[in-house]
């Protein structure tokens, strides 16, 4: 279930060595994962559409060297002094109603410690007892009195300008916060790392991901999971970036990290043809274009399978391919932005025919979206207040999803057929929601948070289900407060 010894001990030497020769400034990272934190991130992202510059926005988490970051109401993470251990908590309720569902209200509870006990380096950690978790289909854990306990992130981190390495348990994105490939809303056991050469970037992670149980999984024993995957980004200019990436998720009974997927320049998809496995990559390419200050063009294209030969019944299996695009206008008219986006996962992407194979942690998606076999368009109007701490906005989204689920049985109905198939997309029934919601969140002091949501929802087949439609009104909220304080280790 773990990375072979040898292994795991050589990952953990690095951090130790470039620390002892290091003669560099203290720093911090901010986290991801977190509603709060992910608010500090929104406003990042828009710092990225109003500066051209050459800094790798594409790469979460992000170091706290940037003087241009804010970072309040968190600033006890930032540069803590060697001698301190910084000390936080967070107390949360989450509070949702919708038509035909019962309204629910969830608390959640968060304590953690975060310190610079060597220069260049940072170490964070944080447990969770959440009822929202303990009512997760996906959790299998431990519970008590309605709540579910959990470590949800613990890392170290060692930067310098052209090197950074984190290991442990936390939560990372490629290209884009909403990745397709690897997003901000799982955190992961492993390790990553960055080298920055000039205008280069290479990226690579290992993460080992939840295993196939007997009883539990349609498996005879027990088979380890595992992610890798690396990247290459380049910044042709301050304008424009272009990342080429590739992932795998392989594994089985016993066995353990493969050597060629430790090696950040070799091609993945060729090295497991050539050893005759059946492992799951993905390959893609993203981009950020920024051609004038405020505005930021992006996108991102993912490839599960793309057929290049026909020459067999089973090539004419369809493509298994994620695209997204969008554009972000900032400051139309003094604090007011525009985002807009549009995303189409194909049918069959992220799954496989060996369920060990499927693009899935704990139940959950190592990417953003929403499944596959759908599109979705979206369309936002923000206004920023209160010197960047809170946000209102007019919202659009147009959702079409057909049947079906990454976790769904392989089938393969091409093979079924003489000649070309085509199926259409999305595919079976397909139910069509459109929404239109006025939402707000930000920080209220130092101490709180909230995020608000409020709207309707016209859906169109409900539950695929032809003709049976439905207008659901619905509301959410979630509020938080937090502390600090520093505790003097000497």
């Amino acid at each position: 279930m773990l990375l072979s010894e040898s292994i795991l001990k050589r990952l953990l030497l690095i951090p130790v060595f470039l620390v002892m020769s290091s003669n560099a400034l203290g720093f911090s990272v901010m986290p991801l994962g977190r509603p709060e934190y992910e608010f500090l991130y929104d406003r990042f992202e828009r710092l990225q559409a109003d500066r051209l510059d050459r800094f790798d926005f594409q790469l979460g988490p992000y170091a706290t060297e940037r003087n241009d970051f804010a970072f309040e109401p968190f600033s006890y993470l930032v540069n803590i002094p060697q001698e301190k251990l910084s000390l936080f908590g967070f107390a949360g309720e989450s509070f949702s109603a919708k038509r035909s569902v019962p309204p629910k209200s969830l608390e959640s509870f968060r304590a953690g410690i975060a310190a610079n006990p060597f220069e260049r380096l940072f170490v964070y950690g944080n447990f969770v007892l959440d009822e929202g978790l303990a009512i997760d289909p996906a959790y299998s854990g431990k519970k008590w009195r309605g709540f579910a306990g959990d470590v949800e992130q613990a890392f170290a981190n060692y930067h310098t300008n052209s090197f950074e390495i984190s290991f442990g348990r936390f939560a990372s994105f490629w290209g884009l916060r909403n990745s397709l490939v690897l997003s901000s809303n799982v955190a992961l056991d492993g390790v990553a790392y960055t080298v920055r050469w000039g205008k280069l970037s290479m990226s690579y992670r290992l993460a080992r991901l939840d295993g196939l149980i007997p009883g539990t999984d349609s498996v005879a024993q027990f088979e380890n999971r595992f992610f890798a995957g690396h990247r290459l980004d380049v910044h042709i200019n301050s304008d424009l970036r272009v990342g080429l990436f590739e992932t795998v998720v392989f594994g089985g009974p016993g066995r353990q990290v493969e050597f060629y997927y430790l090696n950040p320049i070799i091609f993945f998809h060729g090295s497991q043809l050539n050893e005759g496995v059946n492992d799951n990559t993905f390959v893609g390419i993203d981009f950020d274009f920024i051609p004038k200050e405020g505005l930021r063009l992006y996108g991102q294209l993912l490839i599960d399978d793309f057929q290049i030969d026909s020459k067999t019944q089973g090539d004419k299996e369809p493509s298994q391919t994620g695209l997204t695009v969008g554009a972000h206008l900032t400051r139309i008219i003094r604090q007011f932005d525009i985002k807009a986006n549009y995303t189409r996962v194909s049918n069959r992407t992220y799954n496989q025919v060996l369920d060990r194979n499927r693009y899935l942690h704990n139940g959950q998606l190592l990417s953003a979206a929403d499944g596959n076999n759908y599109d979705q368009f979206s369309v936002s109007m923000l206004h920023w207040l209160d010197n960047n701490n809170l946000t209102a906005g007019v919202n659009f989204r147009y959702t079409r999803k057909g049947e079906g689920k990454v976790t769904d049985p392989w089938t393969a109905p091409w093979l079924d057929v003489t000649g070309e198939y085509k199926e259409p997309f999305p595919s079976g029934v397909v139910e069509k929601i459109n929404r239109i919601s006025l939402s707000a969140k930000g920080f209220i002091g130092n101490y709180f948070f909230f995020d608000f949501e409020a709207g309707m929802d016209e859906i169109k087949n409900l539950n695929h289900i032809a003709g049976m439609s439905q207008t659901s009104p619905f509301v959410r909220l979630q509020v938080s407060t937090f502390f600090s304080t520093l505790l003097d280790v000497q």
